[in-house]
């Protein structure tokens, strides 16, 4: 990467970034599968089957693990169950336990400094708005790649980071790969970002071993693993050397 390029977009997954979902997605994955199969499942287990990778939809992990369990249950079902538990009724479910990762104060400097922030999810898009809009984040987040917009392709394809860039140069801000970060929590947030030519920013969430996980996620390409979201305008600032994060490597 020439040393001479700026950061000028961050792009993000919002799950284990942006909000805490280990009382959210994460439980909604834990009483699925013990309501379908009668056993309890732990944290680590779940954590186990992300860092396979290839399980960025929640709903199919869910699923796998319990037809792991030698039992035939349709996705639908698993679906159902699963969004009763985290929407609820009326967006009164699991969605409305998750904390946020990051300070509005650090989204600000983030803004402030020039960046465009994006948001490129394996959620809902209707999830991740919900989100926004009750954090009060719609006006730092003008970029929302969800679900829908991934198809058959979610992350680890470049895909969705790739139609990130094209939404963008579509808004007038055309950017090349090497002008964004993606900043996410798994190994498929990782291999996309490499993927697709940018920066790989890692993560561990509050509810992983930070000690196990910030390796794996440095094996899987990650630039640069933080345990605090609110460390970006600090490493942001850093990206560009090439000293710092050994861009010769890219």
């Amino acid at each position: 990467m020439p040393e001479n390029v700026q950061l000028r977009a961050l792009l993000f997954d919002m799950d284990g970034v942006l909000v805490d979902v280990s009382r959210s997605y994460r439980r909604a994955i834990e009483e699925t599968v013990e309501h379908f199969t009668g056993r309890q499942i732990g944290e680590n287990a779940i954590q186990r089957y992300k860092n396979y990778g290839g399980f960025e939809d929640d709903w199919k992990l869910t699923h796998a693990i319990i037809t792991d369990t030698a039992m035939e249950v349709p996705l639908s079902r698993v679906i159902e169950e699963f969004q009763d538990r985290y929407r609820g009724d009326d967006w009164d479910g699991f969605i409305n336990e998750e904390p946020p990762l990051i300070d509005d104060e650090t989204l600000n400097t983030l803004r402030g400094d020039g960046h465009i922030l994006g948001i490129v999810t394996g959620r809902p898009e209707e999830e991740a708005q919900w989100t926004l809009e009750h954090r009060n984040w719609t006006d730092y987040f003008p970029l929302l790649v969800g679900k829908e917009k991934q198809g058959e392709r979610p992350k680890p394809d470049p895909f969705p980071l790739e139609h990130s860039l094209t939404m963008l140069a579509a808004a007038g801000c055309d950017l090349s790969p090497e002008e964004v970060a993606y900043v996410g929590d798994s190994v498929d947030d990782m291999e996309a970002a490499r993927e697709a030519g940018m920066w790989a920013i890692g993560v561990a969430p509050p509810y992983v071993d930070a000690a196990e996980h910030k390796p794996l996620l440095k094996e899987k390409g990650a630039h640069v693993v933080i345990e605090d979201p609110n460390e970006l305008p600090d490493v942001a600032d850093t990206l560009g050397e090439q000293a710092v994060l050994g861009a010769s490597t890219r």
